[in-house]
C-alpha cells in the first residue's frame, strides 16, 4: 500500500472567514468617515489615552490594515477629528453673505448689533453642533503635540481674515470710527474664543444666541451705561 493511500479524506477548500463576510464594502470617503465616527465613540467611552486602535477597529468591523490605509496612528485620528471641526467652521465663514454697505448708509445701533450677532451665531452654531467632538479634542489634544493649537490656528486665520475685511469695509464707509483693524479683530475674537473654550472644557450648558448677543452688544456699545441703550436679556455673566 502506498503512502498516498493511507491519507485521510481530502479536505475541502477553506471558506472565507465569517468576519470577512460581515464586512461590507464602503467607498473611501464613507469608510474614512466611519472610522472617525468609531474613533470618536471609542475615545468618548474609554478616554483618548486608554482607547486603542483595536477598540476603533472593533467598532468599525475592520482590520488594522484597513485603518492604516487612512490613518497612521491614534494621534492621526485625533488630528483628523480636530481638522473636521476646523473645516466646518471655515466653511461656515466662507458661506456667509458678504458685507454690503450702500453709499451713505449709516446703520442704527440696533441694526449693527443684530448684524454682528448673526455673524457670531453662524460660527458658534457649528461648534455647538460638534460640541462632543470639540470637547474631546480639547481635552485629549493638550498632550498630543499641538493638535489643539493647530486647529485653533486654522480657525483663527479663517475668522480673522473675514473679520478684518469687514471691519476695513465698515471703516472705509464711515460706519465705524477709524480703528486699528488688526487689534480690534483679535481683541473680540480672543474674547469669544476664550468664552467658548471655557464652556467646552467645563462642560457647561450654553446658549449660542445669548453669547452672540452679549458679544455684539459689547462690540457696538461697550460696557458703559447710556440712556436708551440696548440690554441683553438677563445680562449677567454668560
Amino acid at each position: 500500500m502506498s503512502v498516498l493511500s493511507r491519507r485521510g479524506p481530502r479536505r475541502k477548500p477553506r471558506s472565507p472567514q465569517k468576519s470577512d463576510e460581515k464586512r461590507s464594502y464602503k467607498a473611501a470617503p464613507d469608510r474614512r468617515r466611519q472610522i472617525l465616527d468609531c474613533a470618536l465613540a471609542a475615545f468618548a467611552e474609554k478616554g483618548y489615552h486608554a482607547a486603542s486602535i483595536a477598540d476603533v477597529c472593533g467598532r468599525a468591523g475592520i482590520g488594522r490594515a484597513t485603518l492604516y490605509q487612512y490613518f497612521q496612528d491614534k494621534r492621526d485620528l485625533l488630528a483628523a477629528l480636530a481638522e473636521d471641526i476646523a473645516a466646518r467652521v471655515v466653511e461656515a465663514c466662507e458661506n456667509r453673505p458678504p458685507l454690503d454697505v450702500p453709499p451713505g448708509f449709516k446703520p442704527t445701533e440696533e441694526q449693527a448689533v443684530r448684524f454682528i450677532e448673526g455673524r457670531i451665531v453662524t460660527v458658534l452654531s457649528v461648534v455647538l453642533e460638534n460640541a462632543d467632538t470639540a470637547r474631546l479634542v480639547l481635552r485629549a489634544g493638550r498632550g498630543a503635540d499641538g493638535v489643539v493649537d493647530e486647529m485653533l490656528r486654522r480657525v483663527d486665520r479663517a475668522v480673522l481674515e473675514r473679520f478684518e475685511a469687514e471691519l476695513t469695509l465698515a471703516k472705509d464707509a464711515g460706519v465705524i470710527r477709524p480703528v486699528d483693524v488688526a487689534f480690534v479683530a483679535r481683541f473680540f475674537l480672543g474674547g469669544v474664543e476664550k468664552t467658548v473654550l471655557s464652556y467646552l472644557e467645563e462642560n457647561r450648558p450654553w446658549d449660542v444666541r445669548r453669547i452672540a448677543k452679549e458679544a455684539a452688544l459689547l462690540e457696538v456699545l461697550g460696557i458703559f451705561a447710556r440712556p436708551n441703550s440696548h440690554e441683553a436679556p438677563g445680562a449677567t455673566e454668560p
